[in-house]
């Protein structure tokens, strides 16, 4: 048990992993695969909490800029885990676990997308959590996306809100988050296209530690301050 209110909705960038790759095993590719044994653990972690949903920025569209053996790791990682967590296991069904992907997925492997595509329809219909992947993923082209939806639908000037444009977003079901999170900034402070739209009002936190060595014990640390903020949404 924890002592402190649970955000529903916690959202990570999860920063750093070449960084970690180079410093400790001498190479870059090192770093995601520590990285994914760490987010194993905070998955697991939220999941004791209480948080509901967890979203994670796993691949931007700039990261398809990289080169092709690190992306045919990143694409192996993401694979591999859907395979052995959510297909071949009833890890996600005994969890009541939803999983979902974000993002301009067709620019993914056709393999990969057909992973995705199984994972999400075997978990589809479960309420009580979601981890939520943001994948070939930019929060300014999740917008451009949603404008080109609303004219499609020749959706009027004075029928367009806040409201509305949710409804077109890739998150048009998902709450925004209460935090976002973003590792290895030191002395950065940035964003990077992230959920643009729906972190409007969210509280941010942005840690100098790289994501390979962040532990639950600084995620509880880290929702000890949130607890300790005050969000006046302007007021």
């Amino acid at each position: 048990m924890v002592d402190f209110k649970v955000p529903i909705h916690i959202a990570i960038q999860m920063d750093g992993n070449r960084r970690w790759g180079r410093k400790n095993k001498g190479d870059p590719f090192e770093g995601h695969k520590q990285g994914g044994e760490t987010l194993r653990g905070i998955i697991e972690h939220c999941k004791n909490i209480g948080v509901k949903i967890l979203t994670v920025y796993a691949l931007s569209t700039e990261n398809l800029k990289r080169s092709k053996k690190e992306l045919a790791l990143h694409f192996k990682l993401h694979k591999d885990y859907i395979k052995r967590h959510i297909l071949n296991s009833d890890e996600f069904i005994k969890n009541k676990t939803r999983f979902r992907v974000s993002g301009r997925k067709e620019l993914l492997p056709k393999d990969e997308q057909e992973l995705i595509r199984q994972a999400e329809e075997k978990t589809k219909n479960f309420t009580e959590r979601m981890f939520h992947v943001c994948l070939c993923y930019n929060g300014q082209d999740e917008i451009v996306d949603a404008i080109k939806k609303l004219i499609g639908n020749e959706i009027k000037p004075e029928e367009i809100t806040r409201e509305k444009v949710k409804e077109y977003l890739y998150t048009k079901d998902i709450p925004p988050p209460e935090m976002m999170i973003k590792t290895g900034m030191n002395p950065e402070k940035r964003i990077s296209a992230f959920l643009l739209w729906d972190v409007a009002y969210t509280e941010l936190f942005f840690s100098s530690t790289l994501w390979p060595d962040f532990t639950s014990k600084e995620l509880d640390e880290l929702i000890e301050e949130y607890n300790q903020r005050d969000r006046r949404f302007g007021k």
